[in-house]
């Protein structure tokens, strides 16, 4: 509260918001804040630029569809199934545009919310019909900004929130609005395992579209490699079986390369694994250097593909590195614990070693998800540090950053800190390439020296051609859309997509 509204307007100048000019009084209530933030977004609208162009978008003079078309629509759907427009929930808006990245405001035209499965086809449909491009998401944890759009329709999926376990096959289903927790919980009393991801609150169909690495991807492999059956929304809202055997093509290229890319989908099928009698967890703090040690700490174990290969596959976890420390999540899923914790004390009674913590041990994977990350982390407060595709421009992002502080933020962080946290990791991003050069799709590399628009093609295991062969084959006006996806950077659709009959 101790913003001063001058250094707001100054802030605010580059983006011509003339409405700043009022006296701003950071007391306001939240209906006078919601319609800032309408007449904000109405001017975001005004300003989208021309890669969009050929489509519909709620801009003056485009072919956005009326009021009344809108309406005629809306009659169709569920009781279940909810559709916010800015004009109307303007605070909504301001929120769902800024998931996971508070710096790429990429607002969208609509957000639809179905509450069936029928209503998802019908929102594709209305789309294709309207030449309204799509983008789809369940929790949103792209940090690269390819959970939304600027002009689209955005369909959230996580009314789609069901389970249900074949104890013949020991398969489980589960729709894509489905949360790494649900699932996990859903397998607890059968004593089986799924393999995902260890975030609770990420969704499996968002983890399965960049690979989708576990806490027991070493023993199993990655998510995808346990997926058996995909039912599959293209753009025109038609559902088909995605397999190993029936469109295989798509269901290959979905999963691993299917942010925002190829169509919706609606439900997964996945083979399941016997759950470990327990689980054991610690922590350890290390320094990143010693001065009585040669190398540092992650050559010399982390990234020494040998000292990690001789690991237990069990063996797994998270590493943190910030300002020389590292902190480093330790998880183990098999019974040899003395035999594990003697591999480790290389590591452990090193010169690197700060503190370790006692092992808590957990029943099932359920639990792990649940006490892994802290309830609230600093890390959303700087969620937008996470993309390497964000400009270089500071001033560019103190501005934008600057309008979330004010519309909703309760204190201001450093940028300047985060230039640090980025900086830090750099040093160890060659080494991490030199073992895995199509890294996991959406995690921050820097600043622009890896991830950058020259390259990015490359992160898709050298199969980019093939993948947009699919593409083109099963999304052919390009209406679904993502940055840095798939056909992102081909031309924009000006065909007919509009459905027969």
């Amino acid at each position: 509260a101790s913003l001063d509204s001058r250094k707001v307007r100054k802030l605010l100048r580059p983006y011509g918001v003339s409405l700043f000019a009022l006296n701003l009084d950071l007391s306001w209530d939240m209906n006078r804040w919601s319609r800032l933030c309408g007449l904000v977004l109405l001017l975001s609208h005004a300003l989208m630029h021309s890669a969009n162009a050929g489509f519909c978008t709620p801009t003056p003079g485009s072919c956005w569809p009326s009021r009344s078309t809108f309406s005629a629509w809306l009659a169709t759907l569920s009781s279940t199934t909810r559709v916010y427009t800015p004009d109307t929930t303007p605070e909504f808006f301001l929120s769902e545009a800024t998931s996971m990245n508070l710096l790429k405001s990429n607002f969208p035209g609509l957000i639809v919310v179905p509450g069936t499965e029928a209503d998802l086809r019908s929102a594709m449909y209305f789309a294709s019909k309207n030449r309204i491009r799509v983008v789809a998401r369940c929790s949103g944890h792209d940090f690269n900004g390819r959970s939304n759009g600027r002009g689209v329709m955005l369909i959230k999926t996580e009314l789609l929130n069901w389970t249900l376990y074949d104890d013949k096959t020991q398969a489980i289903s589960f729709g894509s609005g489905a949360m790494h927790a649900d699932i996990y919980s859903a397998l607890v009393p059968y004593n089986r395992v799924y393999i995902g991801g260890q975030s609770k609150t990420v969704c499996p169909a968002g983890c399965l579209a960049g690979g989708c690495h576990g806490l027991m991807s070493r023993q199993y492999g990655l998510g995808i490699d346990s997926i058996l059956e995909i039912r599959f929304a293209l753009f025109n809202g038609t559902v088909i079986t995605l397999n190993r055997t029936r469109n295989a093509d798509l269901f290959h290229a979905y999963l691993g390369a299917g942010q925002n890319s190829f169509g919706v989908a609606l439900s997964f099928k996945a083979q399941t694994y016997p759950a470990p009698p327990a689980i054991l967890m610690f922590d350890a703090l290390f320094d990143a250097t010693a001065d009585n040690a040669p190398g540092n700490l992650l050559s010399n174990f982390f990234l020494n593909a040998t000292w990690f290969n001789d690991m237990p596959r069990e063996l797994a976890g998270n590493i943190n590195y910030e300002f020389g420390s590292v902190k480093v999540k330790f998880v183990y899923t098999g019974t040899d614990y003395d035999g594990t914790f003697q591999k480790l004390q290389p590591l452990l009674e090193s010169p690197f070693t700060r503190h370790v913590t006692d092992p808590e041990v957990f029943p099932n994977m359920y639990e792990v998800a649940l006490n892994l990350y802290p309830p609230v982390t600093d890390i959303w407060a700087r969620k937008f540090i996470t993309s390497g595709f964000l400009p270089q421009d500071q001033e560019v992002l103190d501005t934008i950053s600057s309008i979330i502080v004010v519309l909703f933020g309760a204190q201001w962080f450093d940028p300047h800190e985060d230039r640090d946290r980025v900086a830090g990791m750099e040093p160890y991003l060659s080494g991490l390439y030199s073992l895995a050069p199509t890294s996991y799709s959406n995690e921050f590399t820097s600043w622009g020296t890896y991830n950058n628009v020259s390259d990015w093609k490359t992160r898709f295991f050298s199969n980019y051609d093939s993948l947009l062969a699919v593409k083109k084959k099963y999304d052919p006006c390009n209406l679904m859309t993502a940055k840095f996806a798939v056909g992102s950077d081909q031309p924009t659709a000006i065909c007919s997509c509009a459905p027969k009959g």
